[in-house]
Parts: C-alpha cells; structure tokens; sequence
C-alpha cells in the first residue's frame, strides 16, 4: 500500500522556520532535540504538542505546553481532530498542513475514492474556497465545523465526511447533501455547496445556525429554567411544532420521508428561526407523498436514484432513533414507509413537548426498538394518557400543570400502531392542532375521520338561507311598529286633555 505524505510548514511573524514532508506516524513537536519536528524557538515548550498522522486524517494533543495549542484560534485541552485550512498556533508558531500524495486509488482501502469520482466529477469541484473554523460537532460518520466562506465572507456549517468507512455511509452521505439542497423550505436548513476538500474528505455546507436545539429547549423546561418557561409557553411550543409540520409538509409534496425526526433534529434560531436539521436517513421515494397537492410538483432526485438505487435500504436493517420511530420502522418493514412514517415521529414530538420526555426511554436500545416494533409506546400513552406525569409536577409550561385532553387525543391518533389509524397527512395533523389553538374544544373534531370531516362542512340547506331572511323582515316590521305606537303616545301626552 502506498501511504500519503502530508506537508507540514511552520512559520513565526511570516517567516518560515521548518518545511518537511511525513508520511502517517504520530510526531512529537517542541523545542528540545529529541522531538520528532524540532522547533528552537522561544515561546514553544520543549514537548509542546503531538501530532497524529494518519492514512485519511489528522489530530494534534497539547502536552501541557506553557503557550499553549489553537486550532482556529480556540485552545484545545485534548486531541482534536485536524480539517483543511486550519490555522493551527504552537505557542508564537503557527503550523499548516495538507496532504500532497494520495495512495493508490485502485487499492481496497481506498476504494471510496472510486464512489467519490463517481458521484462527483473532478469537473464541478473547487478547491481552497474556505478558511476552516473548529468543530462544532462530530460523530462517527463525520463532523460539522465553522467556515468561513472566503470570498463572499460568508460564515457557514460544513459537514465534513470521513474517508474512512463503508461504501453505503459514504453514498447516502452524497444523497444527504443532494436531497436537503433541493428542498427549499423556510423551516428546512439550505445548503450552499458540496464538494471535496483537499484531503479527498466529501463535505457539504449549509446555514450556520445559531441558537439551540428543541432537544436542549425542552430539558431546560423539565429542569424548570426561568427564562425557558417564559420563552418557551405551551403556546409557543405549539408554534414551532406547526413550522416542523409546515417542513415536512412541503418535505413530503417533493416526495420525501426524512426517517428521523425527533427534537435534536430541531433548531430554534436566535431571532425565531425554526429550522429542520439532519436529513441524513431522508429517502427519496419517488411520488409524492402529500395528498391534495399539485401532481406535477417536481420531486427530489439524487445520484444514487439515478443509478437506479433510490429505494436502497436493506430489509430488515433498523436505522433512526429508537425513541421517536414508528413500529413499522422498528420492525424493518422499509416497503411500507410513507408520509405516515413522519407522522407518526412528529406525535413522539408533540408527546415530548407535553410531556418534557421522549414517549419510550431504556438504557438497552434493542429492548426499546422491540417495545416500539411490539406498540407498548402507543399502548401505554392510550391507557395512562395525559395524567402519567402530572404526579412530577414538572407541567409548568402548561396552564394548570394538566395536559389538555384534547392534545392527548391528538398525539394519541398521530401515534397510532396501525398506519392507517393515524392521521394521513401533515396538513390534517395541522389541522387538529390549529383547532386547539384558536377554536374553543375541538376534541370530536380532532376525532373525526376525514369522511366525517367532509361530511360536516357541507352547506347548510338552501331553505335555511330563506328562512333567516324572512324572520329578519319580520323583526324590522315588529321594531317598526313599536317605534309608531310609542311615537303616538308621546303625542298624545303632549296636547293637554287628550286621552291616551
């Protein structure tokens, strides 16, 4: 196997002070002579820092250096993991790097170069157009660090995918970017760009958002935060859960499922942005998924929908989060994924929010995955309904501490075991919602099967318009002749002997 080398430049104040090129190892840096990358210069510590090189990315850990180490001017404590177009600070000595000989692409370990050149051509790739920030978040999969778009001097989220691992979460990582940038939604985060980094890292950026999750929203609440309850009523948890409906409304008109809906895939921006977030396990279905919307509305396409493998999820592979899926994901069923699949995650959201817990929690994630495929999630909230926690007093975001019956009613028809139990569009799920929100006790109605629903919206019949019209005439006429008969007796008082 031929290994990569990687270009390592050192600099004080412009001027350069070591250039050498390493193959993957873990180098010792400082300004004693028995480090790997000798530095003699003040205000570096004789073993400052150590720097891991490997096959497709880099870290570096301070040693407890008395300058200390940066990776884009933030001090780090433990080993952070390296981007491209870091600025990197030993102490006064600022270090940059970049991979200069990649191994041999028809090698196995390097067989994701091949998917890479495959979904995205040499020819629409750009190279150096971003100064890399530090990292925000990282999973195993990828990370998402801050960036600095550099020449529009946009500040933007990139999330960076690891060359490592398999083929599937390589691809599906290339769809993510694919499907979330062609859904143009106010309540759904906008990517800008997809590309490749110097270290044949696929990356994609998007809006850097600043604020916190639903997720984080809604622990402060259980935890009774002040300033969480003030801001966070039931009112305005309401509020932020219709522009999620609206989301993925839209998200499922384009023919798309995003699979994995749950709180902490919710941002709430600084100045009320409400944003849907990781569309990592969304799919592609092909057809549209919102009943009564435009037929010829265009649906999302990606490559690997192109190649004929759109629909490519394994029978039997449970992929979300356990907490908020619907049984018939939890039991691997992916032919039957519909925009009921969402629907049903977004009454596991609804019940969160009234509850301030998730509707199953468990340490051991296959016994949760069996109970949620088994229906106790639904069977336990029919049965205990919205009493189970009233006991806590943790209710303080809702008016009286006491879940409206309504509400429960509704999360109760979203969460149903049986798809066809459940509300069948996002718009109706809406729809129930609004009710609560603006109409007095709209509890039957939030029971109503569309049919029903039809059914009482009707106009009323044409001989009732007649009917008001004439009891109207005939209250004018009365109203009339009360005014003549006072009129006259008023008269009649005023000329003197008259009898009334």
């Amino acid at each position: 196997m031929n290994a990569p080398e990687t270009e390592l430049i050192f600099t004080k104040d412009g001027v350069e002070l070591l250039r050498t090129k390493v193959p993957p190892g873990d180098y010792v840096i400082g300004r004693e002579a028995g480090c790997t990358l000798v530095l003699p210069v003040d205000g570096v510590s004789r073993r400052h820092a150590k720097l891991f090189v490997n096959f497709d990315h880099s870290f570096i850990e301070d040693l407890g250096s008395s300058n200390g180490t940066y990776v884009a001017d933030r001090k780090i404590a433990a080993k952070t993991r390296l981007f491209p177009n870091q600025v990197i600070r030993l102490g006064v000595v600022t270090m940059q790097h970049r991979r200069l000989k990649f191994a041999d692409e028809s090698d196995p370990f390097w067989s994701n170069s091949a998917v890479v050149n495959r979904y995205l051509p040499p020819e629409f790739l750009r190279e150096r157009k971003y100064d890399i920030g530090g990292v925000i978040a990282e999973g195993g999969m990828g990370a998402i660090v801050d960036a600095q778009e550099k020449l529009l001097r946009r500040k933007v989220a990139m999330k960076v995918m690891h060359h490592s691992g398999m083929q599937e979460n390589l691809v599906r990582f290339i769809e993510e970017a694919q499907i979330t940038g062609q859904l143009e939604h106010p309540n759904i985060v906008p990517v800008y760009e997809l590309g490749v980094d110097e270290q044949s890292h696929v990356f994609y950026t998007m809006k850097l958002v600043r604020g916190a999750t639903l997720h984080d929203a809604l622990n402060r609440i259980e935890k009774g935060d002040a300033e969480a309850l003030e801001k966070y009523s039931l009112s305005a948890l309401l509020t932020i859960f219709q522009k999620v409906c609206d989301a993925l409304a839209y998200a499922h008109s384009k023919g798309v499922i995003h699979r994995d809906l749950k709180p902490a895939n919710i941002m709430l921006g600084e100045y009320g942005e409400v944003l849907v977030m990781d569309w990592g396990l969304a799919r592609a279905s092909g057809r549209n998924e919102a009943a009564g919307t435009e037929p010829e509305r265009t649906l999302v396409s990606s490559s690997r929908q192109d190649e004929g493998s759109g629909m490519m999820t394994l029978a039997g592979m449970v992929l979300g989060t356990p907490q908020y899926m619907p049984p018939e994901q939890a039991r691997g069923e992916t032919d039957k994924f519909d925009a009921r699949t969402d629907i049903y995650s977004l009454g596991g959201i609804l019940y969160h929010m009234l509850t301030l817990e998730p509707p199953i929690s468990g340490d051991d994630v296959d016994q949760v995955i069996q109970s949620v495929a088994d229906g106790k999630v639904a069977a336990r909230f029919a049965t205990e309904g919205p009493r189970r926690v009233q006991s806590a007093g943790v209710l303080r975001h809702i008016p009286g501490g006491k879940i409206p019956e309504t509400l429960a009613t509704i999360t109760r028809r979203a969460m149903a075991m049986e798809q066809d139990g459940r509300y069948q569009t996002v718009k109706e799920l809406q729809a129930a919602v609004q009710l609560f929100q603006t109409g007095p006790t709209p509890s039957a109605v939030a029971l109503r099967r569309p049919t029903e629903e039809k059914h009482s919206a009707q106009p009323p019949p044409k001989n009732s318009h007649a009917l008001v019209i004439l009891l109207s005439v005939i209250i004018l006429v009365l109203a009339g002749l009360c005014a003549k008969l006072i009129f006259d007796r008023s008269r009649m008082a005023a000329v003197p002997g008259a009898k009334p």
